[in-house]
């Protein structure tokens, strides 16, 4: 069998997370039936992490094996015809044997998307967080700056998360402004539950001028979830893209 590896877009909004749930409707449960029923054979997928539910992906990322006779360049055609309209798969190719799209990520990057408006857009219904306060990015960029390397993440943990330990190393954090929009960019090579919205819910309080800039360091320090600020909601958070 070949190892197959494909790129998943999906909109999480009426999903129960990625990861396969007694009785929920998931991202993995539909590639599961989706991806059998199109190469005609049991499969085991393995993913490169986990969404909550109501987070969307650009750019997830699955493997699994497989005797299909389907040329590799339609592969992702005919899984789409085969999954609902809320899923695609939009690239698939072959990788060697012992690949493994959790273990061999090297770097995943999210975005949190915050539409910065006085009223609500109908068309950002589940897309975005709608925030309509005014914010300064730079407060917040320096904000931010305190939590870039590698550091112990408890307070921006969510309840429940079961982890070996909740250190963290983030890559980087950018503030990216687009007209109405506001972009936080996360990299790093994995997240806590919850970890980015909990971090974006904080930082906009700093950005509105109710905590001050020190508060982030400060409540990383405690390393108590009681410390942080709020938990952004799931709708403004996209998976973009893994690096292998």
């Amino acid at each position: 069998m070949k190892n197959i590896l494909i790129k998943i877009n999906y909109d999480g909004t009426n999903f129960h997370g990625f990861q396969l749930q007694p009785n929920e409707r998931t991202v993995e449960g539909e590639l599961n039936l989706g991806i059998e029923k199109t190469v005609k054979h049991p499969v085991k997928i393995f993913y490169a992490g986990r969404t909550d539910r109501g987070v969307h992906a650009e750019g997830q990322y699955a493997n699994f094996y497989s005797d299909t006779t389907i040329d590799i360049g339609n592969l992702p055609k005919v899984l789409n015809f085969n999954l609902p309209e809320d899923v695609s798969v939009v690239d698939a190719k072959y990788v060697p044997d012992a690949f493994h799209a959790r273990f061999d990520a090297k770097l995943k990057k999210y975005r949190y998307v915050v539409h910065r408006s006085r009223y609500r857009h109908a068309l950002l219904r589940n897309r975005a967080y709608e925030y309509p306060y005014d914010v300064d990015p730079d407060r917040m960029r320096e904000a931010l700056a305190s939590l870039i390397g590698e550091h112990d993440f408890n307070s921006f943990m969510g309840r429940g998360a079961i982890v070996k330990d909740s250190i963290r190393s983030i890559e980087r954090i950018d503030v990216i402004e687009d007209g109405d929009f506001l972009y936080f960019d996360f990299v790093a090579k994995s997240f806590l539950k919850n970890m980015i919205r909990i971090v974006t819910g904080t930082v906009l309080e700093i950005g509105r001028g109710q905590r001050e800039i020190e508060y982030m360091k400060e409540a990383l320090e405690k390393k108590s979830r009681k410390a942080a600020g709020p938990t952004a909601p799931a709708c403004g958070l996209y998976l973009l893209d893994v690096k292998y």
